[in-house]
């Protein structure tokens, strides 16, 4: 297959891609540095720079951390709207084998890949070979790096030393010297809350109530706790505000009573601890934890909230009935609006009807995984991709292996040549069928985009979606909706007409609006008059 041209001008145009997993690690090449380097390859070549993408502190082995520029990268590469990308090294693109199968198949239309000292041609078996032997690399390096870690962890909480990763609030970074400043306020956390814990068990105690049940969470007061640090100034130890669970966090700690834990258990005392708070107080602060009721789950009722956000100030929108107003079926209407928060946050300023936005969502979820193009459709093809090639691929390096063992006997006199061509016929004709095998298995991913296999895709996913329960049609706007964000903007027509433009995705690594951003009506008594939401007003 011809290179096609991706070009500005009359020259090819190339993205860079840059990272590093931990943000001021000296022993990683910068992402400044990765990037002069990758431009000079591009100059080189007689190419342009397209967009530069860059993940600071962005881990590319742990499939749970987002590296929003990657997607970014991804994205260009599959639409088509960059000719290639050059990256430092392969471990700086990833070190995830799966990824890289998404790679090769965006591919299959000529992309060039280049990293400071080559080019992986993934249109043939060699070059799709070496590049997966680098992710290979990369990804087995990754692994015995992180055995290497959490062994290093246990054996640090079996002396009693803190196995922190990040400076605990309260303590400098050895873990141990106290920061007295935080400190104080790690001591006013607890304080408050063992002395709300107390009045209630009193108050309790007088009306003749029991004092052993247990009180609600948020009777404790973290939530108050959280308003009225983030009134004074006081903030966490990244710089952000407080919230009810983050206080729940730290008062709960046991580090600051002095113990190490290993994945959540309290495992034995520190070695040369300064514990913040008294074992009375710990003690007390167990009871507590193991007596208090949680609040109640999240409704099944509100299918969206939380996976939609508002358009005004960017924050998830939340859902609530509207007492007194009903549907034609006479079910009793509900609304999804944004909240105004204790904590801060919410603007108050939007609110939708919740039935509307539901079939909304449910189309679009709907039109996104049924395209043949969407990342669920790649990656599943990937790892089908990869599971077929898994046996094929272990029997060629078996065959290669061979065939270096018997080359190496030639060269030590062991065996004659005229043994050694006999053996070698048939080692090469394996050699040669199970590479023809592996080009022909890449060849049949090619992700069919017709109208017949889309519309027969959407039908699929309508039957799945209108099947599936409340909590896997909430999986499915996640998988739907990976890399952007649904946000919904104020009504834009009078009366209950719905305008479906209020609802529109767009980039996650977009900056979030702010309450001052745009404006709008508050949102007041019954979360809004229903204008705009296509249901009429019972």
């Amino acid at each position: 297959m011809a290179k096609p041209q991706f070009t500005a001008g009359n020259g090819l145009v190339l993205d860079i891609y840059a990272r590093v997993s931990r943000v001021g690690d000296e022993r990683q090449r910068s992402t400044g540095g990765q990037v002069d380097d990758c431009t000079v390859r591009v100059q080189d070549l007689g190419a342009t720079v397209g967009q530069v993408h860059v993940d600071d502190g962005r881990s590319a082995w742990n499939p749970r951390v987002r590296r929003p520029k990657w997607d970014a990268l991804m994205a260009r590469l599959e639409s088509g709207e960059t000719g290639g990308v050059v990256v430092f090294d392969m471990a700086r693109f990833s070190r995830r084998p799966i990824e890289g199968e998404r790679l090769i198949l965006a591919a299959e239309r000529g992309l060039v890949v280049l990293d400071s000292e080559g080019e992986y041609d993934l249109e043939t078996a060699n070059g799709r070979k070496t590049f997966r032997d680098q992710l290979n690399a990369a990804a087995y390096e990754s692994d015995r790096l992180s055995s290497r870690v959490k062994r290093g962890k246990r054996v640090k909480v079996a002396r009693g030393e803190s196995n922190h990763t990040h400076r605990p609030y309260g303590y400098e970074k050895d873990g141990i010297t106290v920061r007295e400043s935080e400190a104080a306020i790690v001591r006013e956390m607890v304080a408050r809350v063992l002395d709300k814990h107390a009045d209630i068990e009193a108050k309790a105690a007088a009306a003749g109530g029991d004092t052993t049940a247990g009180v609600k969470e948020d009777a404790v007061g973290y939530k108050a706790i959280a308003v009225d640090l983030n009134r004074r100034g006081i903030t966490t130890r990244t710089g952000s505000a407080w919230s009810g669970e983050k206080v729940k966090l730290v008062v709960l700690n046991p580090r600051y009573a002095g113990f190490v834990t290993h994945h959540g258990e309290i495992v034995t005392a520190m070695a040369n601890a300064n514990p913040l708070i008294t074992p009375e107080q710990w003690e007390r602060l167990c009871l507590l934890r193991d007596t208090t009721r949680v609040g109640r789950p999240a409704s099944a009722v509100y299918l969206c909230s939380g996976l939609v956000h508002c358009g005004l100030c960017g924050r998830g929108l939340t859902g609530r009935p509207q007492y007194g107003r009903t549907y034609p079926d006479g079910e009793v209407r509900r609304r999804y609006w944004c909240q105004k928060r204790q904590t801060g946050g919410g603007c108050n300023r939007i609110s939708i009807d919740a039935r509307t936005l539901d079939k909304e969502v449910g189309a679009l979820v709907v039109a996104t995984l049924s395209d043949p193009r969407h990342a669920d459709a790649l990656i599943a093809a990937a790892n089908d991709l990869a599971k077929r090639r898994r046996p094929i691929a272990d029997a060629l390096a078996e065959a290669r292996e061979t065939a270096t063992v018997m080359s190496a006997r030639l060269g030590n006199g062991e065996i004659s040549l005229d043994r050694y061509d006999t053996v070698m016929a048939g080692v090469d004709a394996r050699i040669a069928k199970l590479e023809a095998e592996l080009d022909a298995l890449d060849a049949e991913y090619d992700v069919d985009d017709s109208p017949a296999v889309r519309a027969e895709s959407a039908q699929a996913w309508a039957a799945q979606w209108a099947d599936a329960g409340i909590a896997d049609k909430r999986a499915m706007i996640k998988r739907a909706l990976r890399g952007s964000r649904l946000v919904v903007g104020p009504a834009t027509t009078a009366g209950p007409r719905f305008d479906p433009s209020r609802i529109r995705l767009v980039d996650k690594t977009t900056r979030r609006p702010g309450a001052q951003d745009g404006p709008g009506p508050d949102v007041t008594g019954e979360a809004g008059t229903g204008a705009g939401d296509g249901v009429s007003v019972a």
